[in-house]
């Protein structure tokens, strides 16, 4: 697909966040990280206006991130965080602040990805934020996956030592041991109990964020 039909693809989840940005949008094009690994394609749009990724390039407070078929895109923040996003995945970074403070707001729309805490994240609970259609996911400094799974359900797992909080209106459920995961079955519905992930789901989600 080429990068004007993919933006094209894209201006719904462009309007989305320029409706929910707000203030942070006034930071204009603060740089929020910066593109340390690349698999396939990658498309940033702002503004309506899409620019294809490369390593090196800067990831802008407002971008909404988008991946190609077999895509991989890893993207280190200024805390020092990370976010690896899979293939076919729409991801906003509706804020990221550091310094005098901090204040960390994304969205992933659709797809998956995993995430490396940075400093942020250490500075209180409601310091970094993750919103998807299905929940919010609050983080405690700590490694974690999400992303919708063939069953449909949209799966969030704590892969390291921390906390990863995910709730929305129907209910709420804390991961505080590793290897957990809790699961949303439909939007609207409450997150499920955590329970141990099995391999096999370890797995998938691995490979759902791996690069060749």
């Amino acid at each position: 697909m080429d990068t004007t039909r993919r933006a094209l693809l894209l201006l719904p989840a462009a309007a989305w966040a320029a409706t929910h940005i707000g203030p942070a949008r006034a930071a204009g094009d603060a740089v929020a990280g910066t593109v340390q690994r690349l698999q396939g394609s990658a498309v940033a749009l702002q503004d309506a206006v899409p620019r294809s990724l490369k390593i090196g390039d800067g990831v802008l407070i407002g971008d909404v991130l988008s991946t190609g078929p077999g895509g991989r895109l890893e993207i280190k923040m200024i805390d020092d965080g990370i976010f690896t996003l899979g293939e076919r995945t729409v991801f906003v970074v509706l804020d990221y602040t550091f310094g005098g403070g901090g204040a960390a707001t994304l969205r992933l729309m659709e797809g998956a990805l995993s995430a490396v805490s940075g400093q942020i994240a250490k500075l209180g609970t409601n310091s970094f934020r993750l919103e998807t259609e299905f929940a919010t996911i609050g983080v405690r400094g700590t490694k974690l996956w999400a992303g919708t799974m063939h069953d449909g359900a949209f799966h969030v797992a704590l892969w390291s030592e921390g906390g990863v909080i995910v709730e929305n209106k129907s209910g709420r459920a804390e991961i505080t041991t590793r290897g957990f995961g809790t699961h949303i079955k439909t939007p609207g519905a409450a997150p499920s109990t955590p329970e141990q992930w099995p391999e096999m789901m370890n797995d998938v989600a691995r490979k759902s964020v791996g690069f060749n």
